[in-house]
């Protein structure tokens, strides 16, 4: 009888150890809100000025894919079309500074983010070059899948904590689309 009993009670708890909430998948979460959950460093892009200067001028907005690019070829960052780990580190060491938990953070997202950037590039649409650079969209879909690895698992010290940041972590966790789940497009905007 007792054996039962436990096969039920580790029955129920597996039962609701692995329902998510009832997380809504259809709506778009407020940028503001989400902006906000988790406190990241700031990107020391200056430190690439020197190879990457003439994709940063002042006044433009920081993210754009020939920065990126730039910054990846300066640090050889794919072999393979797939991140180098010990290159990674050391490009992030670079942008982060000593904030190991960042690094550690951010370096597990690229290292988890391959597959997700070649599906983003199988469904990205073309884009007009309009006599300007054109620049792979690669690494800068690698630092939008990464940002939004890092909201998902933000250090514990870094995150908020609050109802509607929780919310907006299990929706980008249980949502199935990132056009669904929009955690990481606030995230970006941070960078």
């Amino acid at each position: 009888m007792a054996w039962n009993k436990a096969l039920l009670i580790c029955s129920l708890v597996a039962t609701v150890a692995t329902k998510p909430l009832d997380v809504d998948c259809t709506h778009r979460q407020d940028f503001q809100t989400v902006r906000g959950c988790c406190s990241y460093p700031t990107l020391r892009f200056e430190q690439f000025r020197k190879q990457c200067g003439r994709y940063m001028p002042t006044g433009s907005p920081k993210v754009s894919p020939c920065l990126y690019e730039c910054i990846f070829n300066a640090t050889n960052i794919l072999k393979d079309s797939l991140p180098d780990s010990a290159n990674t580190r050391a490009m992030l060491e670079t942008l982060l500074g000593n904030n190991q938990d960042f690094v550690e953070a951010y370096l597990d997202g690229m290292m988890n983010c391959s597959d997700t950037v070649q599906d983003m590039m199988k469904h990205r649409r073309p884009r007009h070059s309009g006599g300007t650079d054109y620049c792979s969209p690669v690494a800068v879909f690698y630092g939008i899948c990464t940002q939004k690895y890092v909201f998902n698992n933000c250090p514990s010290s870094s995150w908020s904590g609050s109802e509607s940041c929780e919310m907006a972590r299990l929706e980008n966790l249980n949502c199935p689309s990132a056009r669904q789940s929009r955690g990481a497009r606030a995230a970006i905007r941070n960078l």
